[in-house]
């Protein structure tokens, strides 16, 4: 420990006297007090019973100390489950090459490296330093997704510039956890205004994060007495904090794209229902998911595909073929023959035994695919 005092305490004190002064420990109070406040307004939680145990495990987070909240980012494995340990520099020898391979094989979808972020070193981001950027799990992420929302032809709107005859395009997240797809997409989008919808305790995060590394942007923060986002507050501020109680009761008059990572898998059909469905009344034109279609520790969903497909037409989008939670790149396969000719050969080559077996085999993959990650872009239905 750097002791530059007579003590190790006058040091501390010093430390602690230094963070209380920073602009982040002052974002953290202010958030802290807006979420104090939309929590009272709703003390009866009504997450589902995964994220009831999560918030469990970081209520420790509204009384953070100011050296806490300098390190904020040490504590967001709460929420996509990256620790900073494990890219300490006794980690680096045995795991940078895996990172270094798979942000190769994502640069390939974009080889002008248009659309790649990497980690901030501020409130304690971490990674490995890879090029001029600091890489984790969570840039790798968020990468794959500007790269499938650019595959999907969803980016174009926002890279036009704002001028007399274009409005600024508006992008809403459902459950962005600590901030970082919201972090890269406002620095590649810097006029678009970005929308949050999460749990209370969650918006903590996000919101000190994002004030934090985006000290002059203009934040508005949402509750029950201001329940209609109209086009010029969408002009006028560029971050939109919305607790989620106060999403049945939303208005919006112009959202151009929503997106959800990871958490619609962990909801209740129902609440995958009502966001889906609101975001289809609003007219909002595109919804991009990168979710399991179903989650093993969730038995309160359904089918999240199932669900967005009633309101969205939905296209899968493919980048790599690997879960963005896996390193290792498998090498692509040599592709199949003509589905047609196979049911042909397998309708006369195989005995009725054979081909009941490789139909049950079939029928398992296809219950094991309910469980991957999948990329989906969702345009809205016309009415009918």
């Amino acid at each position: 420990m750097p002791v530059t005092t007579d003590s190790s305490k006058e040091w501390l004190l010093q430390q602690i006297e230094s963070s209380k002064n920073s602009p982040a420990y002052g974002n953290y109070l202010e958030i802290r007090d807006f979420v104090l406040r939309i929590m009272d307004a709703n003390p009866h939680q009504d997450a589902s019973l995964y994220w009831q145990e999560e918030l469990t495990g970081f209520d420790y987070f509204l009384d953070a100390s100011p050296l806490l909240v300098n390190k904020l980012r040490h504590q967001c494995y709460h929420l996509t489950g990256i620790r900073d340990y494990e890219y300490r520099n006794h980690h680096r020898e045995k795991a940078q090459e895996a990172f270094h391979n798979k942000l190769a094989a994502l640069r390939r979808f974009d080889p002008e490296g248009r659309l790649l972020v990497g980690e901030s070193p501020e409130l304690g981001g971490f990674g490995f330093q890879i090029d001029d950027f600091l890489i984790n799990l969570d840039t790798l992420k968020f990468y794959e997704v500007l790269i499938g929302l650019d595959r999907a032809g969803l980016l174009a709107p926002f890279s036009r510039p704002v001028g007399e005859t274009s409005e600024r395009k508006a992008i809403l997240e459902i459950g962005a956890g600590w901030g970082g797809f919201a972090y890269q997409f406002k620095t590649l989008y810097p006029q678009s205004p970005y929308l949050i919808v999460d749990l209370p305790q969650t918006l903590l995060f996000s919101g000190t994060y994002l004030k934090t590394l985006f000290p002059e942007c203009r934040f508005l923060l949402v509750d029950e007495a201001q329940p209609t986002i109209d086009k010029s507050m969408l002009e006028e501020f560029d971050f939109i904090l919305i607790p989620h109680y106060v999403w049945p009761h939303l208005q919006m008059e112009q959202l151009d794209l929503a997106i959800n990572m990871i958490s619609f898998q962990e909801m209740t059909s129902g609440q995958v229902e009502d966001y889906v469905a609101r975001l289809s009344g609003w007219g909002c034109p595109n919804l991009y998911s990168l979710n399991r279609d179903v989650s093993s520790h969730n038995t309160e969903l359904s089918s999240v595909s199932g669900i967005m497909a009633r309101y969205y037409d939905l296209k899968p989008v493919e980048i790599l073929d690997v879960a963005y939670t896996e390193l290792k790149v498998p090498v692509k396969k040599e592709s199949q023959p003509d589905s047609r000719s196979w049911v042909k050969w397998l309708r006369t080559a195989l005995s009725a035994k054979q081909r009941k077996k490789i139909k049950a085999q079939a029928q398992k993959r296809q219950e094991k695919e309910r469980f991957l990650y999948r990329h989906l872009a969702g345009s809205l239905k016309a009415p009918c």
